[in-house]
């Protein structure tokens, strides 16, 4: 018994001994090797495993686009898996702790310990995944550096190549790949994954080639036991497939979807290999009759239901190549209306049904298709700019085609006997409310449908010859569909779907299931007599009833045809619509204001189209009825418009000379300058421009006097000029400076209505601006750019002038009314591409003003003034 307690004392005492980290003996070394092993490092690997599994499990590839190799958590969800990384680092944290061997000064002594630089890794690897790359980095570079006698330094290369990869600094992971590339005793799991780890820098690199070969290095390693798991090497292969593919190799593109599928990997996977072979088909040599039946087969499986929109996608995109373009609309439409989940599919979807639309010439369904893909497609996608401008051109044109037959429709209105007029309104009423009703059946009837699959009713059936039948439930017509999300997003902006959407003050839900803001209001349902008498007061009182009222329609109609028939001659390159609308202009209005520029406009049509004989006649038009104009000098002299351009080229390239010295303070030579420029040049537009600089120049050479006289004599010459309001400003200063005037009380400089209201007068846009050449020329830029894209068909000038001390003034000109301006404005406000790079809208003031108030803002120069005038008359009409 005593030599039993004895024998056991001594266990304990050695056990005691040996949990102290200051003895680095063998008894010490296996107890805490074994302790930092079985203890913190394995439930460090576990939660760590567990947070990887939960990453892997809710990650949904995007497949439309290159897979990454690794999947990491994106930085909206890596906050799910804190828990578990969390655990990982502080097991790991307090075995180092309490199982790193040191020595007396209590340094740590590296070859003492097995298990401490793994759970150094473990630590790396955790705040990796917490997307902490730089605390990981340096967690990796402390093994590398601290226990470079362990194979475990490898890994921990490994992890920071990831780490450098995953920030962006691909340069320093590639000394570290080629220090692994060339060691030879690596261990296994770092071969491995060394292939794989260098295929995903190249690829983010660019250098597709190489990755393709690291990848297709890393699927032949399938050893049973060592080998890499058959979920990685389908992922692997799928990655290899889409390289292929983006090369232009779809044959060995195919063979590796086909090794995908082989692996079995997730049905995802195995779905989009097989879609992305059928479009990968070769529609000329292979006869693709069994993939289509194929994808129709698949269409009809209940598992499929959340793919219907990419098998449909898939069907259209065969028929599109084979020309088919019929069946290929048709399978475009079924996509959308199949969709459940996959917004990006859906604008894809979108998007071909208005490029069909849109080469058929199908303008104003074109125009809701692109609205609706707009809408649905990422900001990324590759095509978004372009895709835009088309959805803009389309709406400015489609709104055209509205002005018109709306204006056509209130005139054949109000020629209608009063009676039949009467009756012609009350049973618009009567169809509108009809058709409200229906729409609400409709949607209290899609509350019960089923979504997807098979049996769900199509927007079109096909009919024996090949035509089609409308089906009358309001929702399965993807053009009415189209349209509403067209006029849904413009009037709502894109909202979530969630109960109440349309309250800006969702509490009023609560007390009050009737109660609508202002927003949301709409005109209601006629329940009385009074009722019905307002709303058919609403439909009466845009109808033209007067000879004055019909002539403004007409001004209007007149106007939206030649708009329209320019952006189909500019925008849309469809000079057949242009011949159309043009020729239909002067027909119903043989005396329009844009006759002789339709004239030309054809002549030119013709001309380029060789048609001889419609050239000549429009030609003979310009000469006879248009002598005097610039069009019939042009055809008389075909050498005039290059010689007028760069007359006005050379121009305003010496004035451009003549402003530099101006501004260097060379006054006497900018003096010399302007003088030649008004001897050689003559009359032209910036004759009087070449005058101001001149009389400045002499006012800074030969004193105020000089100054004085030369700017009295411009104003006289040229008092409609845009220099003049400044010229006067000068002299208005120069007198005031000579007369001085009693000290009046303190005032505000400008009250707010200092300015004439006249909304229906002509007005300009302002822009002042640093006077800075660099944000000058690129501002300039891109209000030429924008004006090319948004306002092709509107004639703006733009002109600029010195406004006082590091400032410069541009004035856009010119606008029919403040509505015009002003929706002018709000455009150019709102388009990001114009203040990019050195134009910062924060340092500009812009503001439509009144062409009338140019002058007194010219005298006054008091922008804050003009800005409280805006406010109070201006932004009401927003």
């Amino acid at each position: 018994m005593l030599i039993r307690c004895i024998v056991y004392f001594s266990l304990f005492v050695v056990l005691l001994t040996s949990c102290s980290t200051k003895k680095n003996t063998p008894v010490a070394r296996g107890y805490h090797n074994m302790t930092a092993r079985f203890n913190g490092y394995y439930y460090s690997c576990v939660n760590i495993d567990d947070g990887i599994f939960k990453i892997e499990n809710s990650n949904k590839d995007n497949f439309e686009k290159l897979l990454p190799v690794y999947i990491y958590p994106g930085p909206d969800k890596v906050k799910t898996t804190f828990p578990e990384f969390d655990k990982a680092i502080k097991k790991s944290s307090l075995c180092i702790q309490k199982h790193a061997i040191k020595d007396k000064k209590g340094n740590e002594i590296p070859t003492a310990g097995h298990w401490i630089d793994n759970n150094w890794i473990n630590i790396g690897i955790a705040q990796f995944y917490k997307r902490e790359f730089f605390s990981a980095i340096e967690s990796f570079e402390h093994v590398i550096r601290s226990y470079n006698h362990s194979k475990d330094k490898y890994v921990a290369m490994i992890w920071l190549i990831k780490a450098y990869n995953e920030i962006g600094s691909v340069s320093n992971a590639a000394p570290i790949i080629s220090l692994l590339k060339n060691e030879k005793n690596l261990p296994r799991s770092v071969k491995n994954e060394l292939p794989v780890v260098t295929a995903d820098y190249y690829i983010r690199r660019g250098q597709n080639t190489e990755a393709e070969a690291r990848l297709m290095e890393a699927t032949r390693n399938n050893t049973p036991i060592f080998g890499l798991s058959r979920k990685k090497r389908a992922r692997y292969t799928f990655i290899i497939a889409q390289l292929l593919e983006q090369a232009k190799d779809n044959k060995r593109a195919i063979v590796n979807y086909k090794k995908t599928i082989k692996l079995k990997p997730n049905y995802d996977m195995i779905f989009y290999s097989k879609i992305r072979m059928a479009r990968l088909l070769d529609v000329k040599r292979n006869n693709s009759e069994k993939t289509k039946k194929d994808l129709l087969k698949m269409s009809k499986e209940f598992k499929n239901t959340e793919y219907f929109d990419v098998i449909y996608f898939t069907l259209g995109d065969i028929e599109e190549r084979e020309r088919n373009i019929s069946k290929a609309f048709y399978y475009y439409k079924r996509s959308v209306q199949t969709s459940v989940s996959n917004p990006n599919q859906k604008a894809l979807s979108y998007l071909k049904l208005g490029e069909i639309s849109f080469d058929q010439a199908n303008y104003p369904p074109a125009e809701a298709y692109y609205d609706s893909a707009v809408v649905t497609l990422p900001k990324e996608h590759p095509d978004y700019k372009s895709i835009l401008a088309r959805k803009k051109t389309l709406e400015t044109l489609v709104g055209y085609i509205k002005i018109i037959n709306r204006e056509d429709s209130l005139q054949k209105i109000a020629k209608m006997s009063d009676q039949d007029r009467q009756s012609f309104i009350d049973r618009l009423i009567k169809k509108k409310e009809e058709d409200d009703e229906a729409k609400q059946r409709a949607l209290d009837a899609a509350k019960n449908a089923p979504v997807g699959g098979s049996s769900f009713p199509t927007a079109t059936q096909n009919l024996g010859g090949g035509g089609t039948k409308a089906v009358s439930f309001y929702f399965y017509d993807e053009n009415t569909k189209a349209f509403g999300v067209s006029d849904f997003t413009k009037r709502w902006g894109n909202r979530k779907s969630e109960d109440n959407w349309r309250r800006s003050n969702k509490a009023l839900a609560a007390n009050d299931p009737n109660s609508v803001d202002g927003k949301d209001s709409v005109i209601a349902a006629p329940k009385t007599k009074k009722d019905f008498a307002k709303v058919r007061a609403s439909y009466m009182k845009d109808l033209p009833l007067t000879d004055s009222m019909i002539t403004k329609s007409n001004h209007r109609i007149i106007k939206a045809y030649y708009l329209l028939g320019s952006v189909y001659k500019e925008d849309l390159n469809n000079t057949k619509k242009t011949i159309s609308t043009f020729e239909e202009l002067n027909t119903r209005f043989p005396d329009n204001k844009y006759l002789l520029n339709t004239y030309y406009t054809l002549y030119r049509i013709y001309q380029d189209a060789k048609n001889q004989p419609k050239a000549d006649y429009y030609k003979e038009k310009i000469l006879s009825e248009f002598a005097d104009s610039d069009f019939a000098e042009l055809l008389r002299n075909p050498n005039a418009a290059a010689d007028m351009h760069a007359k006005k080229s050379e121009v305003e390239g010496f004035y451009n000379i003549v402003y530099a010295s101006y501004s260097e303070n060379n006054y006497a030579q900018s003096l010399s300058q302007a003088r030649e420029g008004i001897t050689k040049f003559g009359k032209n537009d910036y004759l009087p421009k070449f005058e101001f600089i001149k009389s400045l120049s002499l006012g800074k050479v030969k004193g105020v006097d000089s100054l004085e006289r030369n700017l009295k004599l411009l104003v006289a010459m040229y008092p409609t000029s845009e220099v003049t309001p400044l010229a006067n400003s000068i002299l208005l200063a120069i007198k005031k400076q000579r007369n001085p005037e009693p000290p009046k009380p303190v005032q505000p400089i400008i009250k707010a209505d200092t300015f004439n209201v006249d909304f229906e007068a002509s007005h300009f846009l302002i822009a002042i601006i640093p006077d800075e050449p660099k944000f000058v020329s690129e501002f300039k830029s891109n209000l030429v750019h924008f004006n090319s894209v948004y306002y092709s068909s509107k004639k703006i000038d733009i002109s600029t002038n010195i406004l006082g001390v590091g400032k410069q003034l541009f004035v856009l000109k010119a606008f029919a009314d403040a509505k015009e301006a002003m929706l002018y404005y709000n455009n150019l406000t709102k388009d990001n591409d114009v203040f990019s790079g050195e134009v910062k809208k924060e340092a500009m003031f812009i503001y439509p003003i009144a062409a009338d108030n140019l002058p007194f803002f010219y005298k006054k120069k008091d922008p804050e003034g003009y800005k409280l005038f805006f406010d109070d008359h201006y932004k009401k009409m927003n």
